[in-house]
């Protein structure tokens, strides 16, 4: 039974994703949304990365959301490459975005999991980085609906995990916080400025 509810749970979560991204990803082409190609890069190798670890750390229906997302990740990160992306790129974003990049052959190496995905939610949080302060200058430039649906989604795919453990649960938990935080910045920065 309580597997069965695990699986319903994971179908819910990578439904989620979809429709968390699939809007985003229109809002980029049509050009209303712009994403931070440093953050797409690197969210797109992380979240090949993730999957691996989820799977392999049995995660179960909890990496279905994982792994739903890679094609919308991977169609952002290409449309952030074209006119479609942000192009205002700052000494600070190149800094996150090297130290995201540098760090992922660091936990190439990790023979401990633990440590390896501790790596990877450093490295996620890095990535929000370039995102979070171009839509801190032009929060109408960056869809707050993907950042508000991802957080029930990760917490939904953390309640799907089969196998809890940090090496499972750590990075959704990681999300959560992460597009809270993102979709509360976008909400009071468009208030702010509307005011």
């Amino acid at each position: 039974m309580l597997a069965d509810y695990k699986i319903w749970i994971g179908i819910i979560a990578a439904v989620m994703t979809l429709a968390a991204h699939i809007p985003y990803l229109i809002d980029t082409w049509r050009g209303t949304n712009k994403p931070h190609m440093f953050t797409w890069i690197i969210w797109t190798l992380l979240t090949f990365i993730m999957l691996a670890a989820q799977v392999t750390g049995g995660a179960g229906a909890g990496a279905w959301s994982t792994g739903m997302v890679l094609i919308p990740c991977g169609a952002i990160m290409f449309l952030s490459f074209t006119w479609r992306g942000e192009k205002d790129i700052t000494r600070s974003d190149w800094i996150m975005f090297v130290a995201g990049i540098a760090s992922i052959p660091l936990w190439a190496v990790t023979d401990d999991p633990l440590w390896s995905v501790i790596l990877i939610c450093a490295i996620d949080a890095l990535a929000f980085g370039p995102t979070f302060r171009k839509a801190w200058r032009k929060p109408h430039e960056e869809a707050t609906f993907m950042y508000g649906l991802n957080v029930p989604r990760h917490a939904l795919a953390t309640l799907a995990i089969s196998h809890y453990s940090l090496v499972t649960a750590l990075y959704p938990v990681m999300l959560v916080v992460m597009n809270a935080a993102m979709y509360l910045m976008l909400k009071l920065r468009r208030r702010t400025i509307l005011t």
